[in-house]
């Protein structure tokens, strides 16, 4: 072997040691890369833009309103004014009674009777924060359902979410609409307040499930 040779075999050897050693870390950067929950929120929102959907008047041949889904694994509610705090995410039956608890179902219902008396009659149920925030359903008078189950009208893919969590329908005699939570395990809040069965639910008052809120309008 020429003294050449050997210095070729020398230089080649250490030029693939160091384009190993690069493969190796730029393979642990992404992996890295990909736990970090500036990663997680930037993948969130670019799935959230591609699946922000607006619900048509229903099919036309039964006139029931389709269901609307929503993208899979999304975990990190957004916030309408700011984002949520960092930190591992509380069960909702866990946190806090908040002021407004102190009111009860009975508060909550004067409220939305007022509200209800003040405008006109709503038209959407439309999803103003979560991983739906912009998704509008139109009351056609049939029930909305809300819940995990494929089933639901609004498909909410949301661990605190329970199958058949929440519904939405007119009452045939008052023409109210009424929001009615179906013994779900963490709750439905309406302005903040956990309610038990069914209340009035008045246009532009706040209903949360899980990381979803919606109101009528």
């Amino acid at each position: 072997m020429t003294e050449l040779t050997f210095t070729i075999l020398k230089y080649g050897f250490v030029i693939a040691l160091w384009l190993f050693a690069w493969m190796a870390v730029r393979s642990l950067h992404r992996d890295i890369t990909s736990f970090l929950p500036s990663s997680k929120r930037s993948r969130a929102k670019r799935k959230h833009s591609k699946n922000a959907v607006m619900v048509g008047a229903g099919d036309a041949e039964g006139g029931r309103t389709p269901p609307v889904h929503v993208a899979q694994n999304i975990r990190e509610p957004r916030s309408v004014t700011n984002e949520m705090p960092t930190g591992p995410i509380q069960p909702l039956h866990s946190m806090a009674t908040t002021p407004a608890d102190d009111e009860g179902t009975e508060g909550i219902a004067a409220r939305a009777a007022g509200a209800a008396g003040s405008g006109a009659e709503p038209t959407l149920l439309i999803v103003i924060d979560g991983p739906l925030a912009g998704a509008t359903v139109p009351l056609t008078g049939q029930p909305i359902t809300l819940g995990r189950g494929t089933s639901n009208t609004v498909v909410l893919d949301d661990e605190f979410v329970s199958s058949s969590h929440a519904r939405v329908s007119l009452d045939p005699h008052t023409h109210q609409w009424m929001i009615e939570d179906l013994n779900s395990t963490n709750g439905t809040f309406v302005n903040e307040s956990r309610i038990n069965g069914i209340m009035t639910l008045a246009p532009r008052i706040p209903v949360r499930i899980g990381a979803t809120t919606f109101e009528l309008r």
